[in-house]
């Protein structure tokens, strides 16, 4: 699920991130938060191009 990472620290020799993302798990969509460990967290795919490729 794609969420913001909002801030990074080390805690206790790891780091983690505050997120916040949509959680789409329920009936109702929840805006969740939450401290993730760093190998919880995977990159987004980005293409620079998304902006260039748009009609205009």
């Amino acid at each position: 699920m794609p969420g913001l990472i909002l801030k990074w620290e080390l805690h206790k020799g790891r780091w983690r991130a505050w997120v916040i993302w949509v959680d789409t798990t329920y009936a109702a969509p929840e805006i969740r938060h939450a401290w993730l460990p760093a190998n919880e967290i995977r990159p987004a795919k980005s293409s620079i191009n998304v902006w260039n490729d748009r009609y205009r």
